[in-house]
């Protein structure tokens, strides 16, 4: 099976004080991490091996009508609605609600686009996940109705040209245990706060939400799709109310230094909740 091996940031033991701060185009970690090398298999010879349900990630054939990701407008207009009718069929759910999208850019010149994430996470907690469907749900179109079922995805898409330098990481769900994951608090900032400033603070009372971080475990198992292009897009499971299925899927970048002549990564991502009815 093809593959490559690379190097993953993952949790350091011990890491307790854990804060993301997001400000436009870079971000600060208080966490700490240890780097760890693993074998990412390559999914294309058997993507028809990764559901949602199963594995808690999907690659899919799918072309955007927008082309220029810098036309901030038919990424509201048109980006946004073809990408909740694609979580809404892939899920089967009634109704899907946007989060927002995300630009990241691996080239130095970011154009206030954030650098692809560094560590192995799911973007949010399990001690977040209900305050922040509470939040989703008074915005979808029948808010006093209770639903059955939610599923939260990220759908990404890769908009550089194959091969790019930072591609996705994806671990398989049934490598990994229901109780792991650390939370990892969320700050969206204007700007910075200096590193010792956001080490020592304790004030977590304006925290957004919490994603979850993952230490080292030798039973997860990593994949990619290589190559990607504008035509497909990764969807992951951040949380799905119904465990009996796959939940979640930890993800993060990699650098990628087996891909000869690698472009600068430009890519997208939506988070989206899905309600059954």
């Amino acid at each position: 099976m093809d593959g490559v091996r690379a190097t993953l940031n993952y949790l350091a033991p011990g890491s307790a004080r854990n804060r993301l701060y997001v400000a436009p185009g870079d971000y600060l970690a208080t966490a700490r991490y240890e780097p760890r090398t693993v074998r990412i298999d390559s999914g294309r010879a058997c993507r028809e091996e990764f559901t949602l349900d199963r594995t808690g990630f999907t690659l899919v054939d799918h072309r955007s009508a927008v082309a220029d990701l810098s036309d901030t407008a038919r990424l509201d207009e048109v980006y946004t609605p073809e990408a909740l009718d694609l979580v809404r069929r892939l899920t089967g759910a009634d109704h899907a609600v946007s989060l927002g999208w995300m630009l990241r850019r691996s080239a130095p010149d970011r154009n206030g686009a954030l650098p692809p994430a560094p560590d192995v996470h799911v973007d949010l907690h399990t001690t977040a996940i209900a305050r922040r469907y509470a939040e989703v749900h008074a915005k979808s179109p029948l808010p006093g109705r209770a639903y059955r079922r939610a599923v939260y995805t990220s759908l990404w898409r890769a908009f550089s040209p194959p091969p790019q330098d930072w591609p996705l990481a994806l671990c398989d769900y049934r490598s990994v245990d229901d109780a792991e994951g650390s939370p990892n608090l969320l700050f969206r900032v204007d700007s910075l706060p200096a590193p010792d400033e956001a080490a020592d603070a304790d004030d977590d009372s304006e925290a957004e939400s919490a994603a979850s971080v993952f230490g080292y475990r030798p039973a997860h198992r990593w994949w990619y799709f290589p190559d990607m292009h504008a035509g497909e897009a990764i969807v992951i499971k951040l949380h799905d109310t119904d465990h009996s299925v796959a939940w979640r899927a930890p993800h993060t970048s990699f650098h990628d230094a087996a891909a000869s002549g690698a472009h600068p990564r430009v890519s997208i991502e939506l988070r989206s909740v899905a309600f059954f009815w």
